[in-house]
């Protein structure tokens, strides 16, 4: 291997995903190349401090299973192979942030105390509140259910999403056509339980949502925030033959709540 070839292999390597003969080939190069082993050392460095972020939980008010569900969906994603050719969202989106990261601490630690340095390091925070916010706006439109659901999750890093990826989130909720999609934008979302936005958002997918699981996330929610138009959905939901009774019932619970 060169070392074109070891840059468009390092992530399938560090992964594990190289074969057995390749796994060989490549580290025979890093034994020659130095330039190719600092470079290996630094996405390490930068993976290793991405992940020191917590996992967050889901709210209360989602459904149960939800996270159950989710980590299968994420298992199944991490089983898959990358495709070579580019870099996977999580990725993508690790490097550029740590990369951020790493600056702002070089300014910080170089003018540390200054006036300038404090205003650099806010320009690079808000950079890396932008670039979030594109990626994020970029992966939800991907046709894989495994990349949009990970976008949704992804928005959890953003601090205070604007109406711009909350819209796009919304759209995931009300139309997307995978249910686990569908589930992890109502988590995503419940997060923002005085947003207006979000509760009409919910509301309005109370009216349409067809499938047990995605509606009782939605009562969920609107039966802990206490929304009252939510009430009158509800009812009707009560009087559909098609509904099943287990969803029913949490119509009443959620019913007990606001009535």
């Amino acid at each position: 291997m060169n070392c074109t070839e070891i840059e468009l292999r390092i992530f399938d390597y560090l992964e594990g995903e190289l074969s057995i003969a390749e796994t060989q080939d490549f580290e025979e190069h890093l034994a020659k190349c130095e330039s190719c082993r600092k470079e290996i050392d630094q996405i390490k460095i930068l993976d290793k401090t991405i992940n020191k972020f917590p996992e967050k939980t889901p709210q209360p008010g989602h459904f149960s299973s939800f996270e159950d569900m989710l980590q299968k969906e994420k298992k199944e994603l991490k089983n898959r192979e990358l495709n070579v050719k580019s870099l996977s969202w999580k990725t993508a989106f690790q490097i550029a942030a740590s990369i951020l990261l790493l600056l702002a601490g070089y300014i910080y630690g170089e003018y540390r105390g200054t006036v300038s340095a404090q205003t650099q390091i806010v320009q690079l925070q808000e950079q890396s509140q932008q670039l979030k916010t594109n990626m994020t706006l970029a992966m939800l439109d991907n046709r894989s259910a495994s990349k949009r659901i990970q976008a949704v999750n992804y928005t959890e890093e953003i601090n205070m999403p604007d109406n711009q990826v909350l819209k796009a989130i919304i759209e995931r909720l009300q139309k997307d056509d995978n249910i686990n999609v569908r589930l992890a934008a109502a988590a995503s979302l419940s997060r923002f339980q005085e947003n207006q936005l979000v509760r009409d958002a919910f509301i309005a997918a109370l009216e349409t949502e067809e499938n047990p699981e995605v509606q009782i996330a939605v009562i969920q929610f609107l039966a802990h925030v206490k929304d009252e138009r939510s009430v009158t959905p509800m009812k009707k939901l009560l009087n559909q033959p098609e509904v099943p009774e287990y969803v029913k019932y949490q119509v009443n619970q959620g019913l007990a709540q606001l009535l």
